[in-house]
């Protein structure tokens, strides 16, 4: 019986346009002050967290679905080329509808292998695609599990200690398979204004994946 394909894929968000943003206020309040006992400096800290406010939050709404979006999902099948998907003119609703359907077109479930897939990747995916109104693949979850076939290269490196660190970057380096193409929190700035070099750099994240996957779960 011939094995589950092997994808290796990564994802890279950008927060929503601006019109579509709902920005909390400012709360005081939530300014960390540490020991600070001196009211001109405790002043002085507020203020400046006031007015960095909405440019902090906006920096940070990349990272959740609620206030970011899907720019690019690269992928990779294995023993075929690599390839990315954008939120074009066709909007990200089409760009997620393209990789479900990736999905569905095989046979046999394909095995999804990713970084930090499973409290990131997925969620954010499917979060957007119930925005969307899409309908996800039913056998990514097993009730309030993942499937199996979802693979957590992060899970694969801490062997069971939550306690272990290591970005896709420093694994990589550490393996000797090289770095990443650039910044990932500068994606969206890249994404806007070099779009070549946005989709090397998602492409260059699914290679590192791959290369990290084939150290970690190698295939025989």
């Amino acid at each position: 019986m011939p094995a589950n394909p092997r994808i290796y894929f990564d994802i890279e968000t950008g927060p929503l346009p601006l019109s579509e943003l709902v920005i909390p206020p400012f709360d005081p309040s939530q300014v960390k002050l540490g020991n600070i006992k001196n009211p001109d400096i405790i002043a002085e800290k507020i203020q400046r967290a006031e007015e960095n406010h909405v440019s902090d939050y906006i920096k940070h709404a990349a990272l959740d679905a609620l206030s970011g979006q899907v720019l690019c999902i690269g992928y990779r099948v294995e023993h075929e080329q690599p390839a990315v998907l954008c939120a074009d003119t066709d909007g990200e609703k089409a760009m997620l509808l393209k990789f479900w359907s990736l999905l569905d077109s095989f046979e046999r479930k394909p095995q999804l292998i990713g970084f930090n897939t499973k409290p990131f990747d997925l969620p954010f995916l499917i979060k957007r695609s119930w925005k969307h109104r899409l309908t996800v693949p039913y056998w990514l979850r097993n009730g309030r599990y993942w499937n199996d076939l979802i693979v957590d290269l992060r899970e694969s490196w801490q062997l069971g200690d939550n306690r272990a660190h290591g970005s896709l970057a420093a694994i990589s380096r550490h393996l000797g398979l090289g770095d990443k193409a650039g910044n990932g929190a500068m994606f969206s700035e890249l994404f806007q204004t070099d779009r070549e070099a946005a989709i090397n750099y998602c492409l260059r994240d699914v290679e590192l994946t791959q290369k990290v996957a084939d150290i970690l779960i190698p295939t025989y």
